[in-house]
């Protein structure tokens, strides 16, 4: 019987662990991110509670300005969990358009607002573009990576900017730009009550297509999901070994 049991604890030192196929974590096919810009809002924590009830992550692309008015909503954010991320100090975008070296400053002034707020120990490297990034020239959207931070857009939207949008309309909103892809980054904003309102039906929807909520994030893993995600967006370069990893994750999504 002692020989039988060392036997099966040498296999099982062997067998590759859950999740792993040659060595490689397997992730998620398909995958959802919650964003929400301009916050934070005064309904916020309404936000986060609605979250905390549906159990899912979610990244915030704030507004310096508006950590500055709410650092009090700005923690719970952070202390949430959810990933950080900046949308400039006022939503402003003429400025980095014509001059993108403008863009050290919003990025300087976003980090000194935010460890104003959670501390010196705070830091942040995604950023969305004011009204996205298709409107902005070339050397603005190089610029920021050349700063070494990730820019991101969408591929899915609640639409909840429009005025004509109550809570159904988003939900059929989110269902239609969805589209069946696999990888979605969804556009909505914080401080809209009709985005809130549907928040329990766009979160079942996705479940009940078999998606994984996720944060965004600059991290290797995070780049093999959105290898795959035809959202616009780019990510600083990772190097030789980082584009070897990238590649594998696509062939081993080709050949499962």
């Amino acid at each position: 019987m002692k020989r039988l049991y060392l036997l099966c604890l040498i296999c099982c030192m062997f067998l590759p662990a859950a999740g792993m196929a040659d060595g490689k974590e397997q992730l998620p096919q398909k995958v959802v991110y919650l964003t929400f810009d301009d916050g934070p809002k005064k309904a916020t924590p309404e936000l986060l509670e609605i979250l905390d009830e549906l159990d899912v992550p979610a990244t915030f692309f704030l507004l310096g300005y508006q950590v500055k008015a709410f650092p009090e909503y700005t923690r719970m954010i952070y202390e949430r969990g959810d990933t950080i991320a900046c949308h400039t100090m006022d939503h402003s975008s003429g400025g980095i358009k014509d001059e993108p070296e403008q863009l050290k400053l919003v990025f300087r002034r976003f980090i000194q607002e935010m460890q104003a707020v959670l501390g010196e120990d705070f830091t942040a490297d995604l950023f969305r573009f004011p009204g996205g990034g298709t409107s902005y020239p070339y050397k603005t959207k190089k610029m920021v990576t050349d700063l070494g931070w990730s820019w991101f857009d969408w591929n899915a939207m609640t639409r909840d900017t429009y005025e004509d949008m109550d809570a159904k309309a988003v939900f059929a909103s989110v269902r239609k730009t969805t589209g069946g892809r696999d990888v979605v980054i969804l556009l909505a904003h914080d401080g809209k009550k009709n985005t809130r309102l549907a928040l329990p039906e766009i979160v079942q929807y996705y479940r009940d297509g078999g998606y994984t909520f996720r944060k965004l994030s600059s991290s290797m893993e995070e780049r093999r999901i959105l290898s795959r995600c035809p959202a616009h967006m780019h990510l600083p370069d990772v190097g030789k070994e980082g584009e070897q990893l990238l590649l594998e994750s696509l062939e081993m999504r080709k050949n499962p």
